[in-house]
């Protein structure tokens, strides 16, 4: 019987980066919009490819 998944909650994240402060902002917005559009991302990218496919 396979093990049930556990997938670990992150409280903290840590990030170094060696840059100046504004690419350092650019980089961080980057990353919270991509956050907060993945759910959306994931349900309508196969709709879109549906109709590209050549089948063999």
């Amino acid at each position: 019987m396979p093990r049930t998944r556990v997938i670990p909650k992150i409280n903290t994240v840590n990030v170094v980066y060696n840059g100046d402060k504004k690419s350092f902002e650019v980089f961080m917005e980057s990353m919270i919009l991509d956050y907060l559009n993945s759910c959306s991302i994931a349900t309508s990218v196969p709709h879109e490819f549906v109709g590209k496919v050549e089948k063999i």
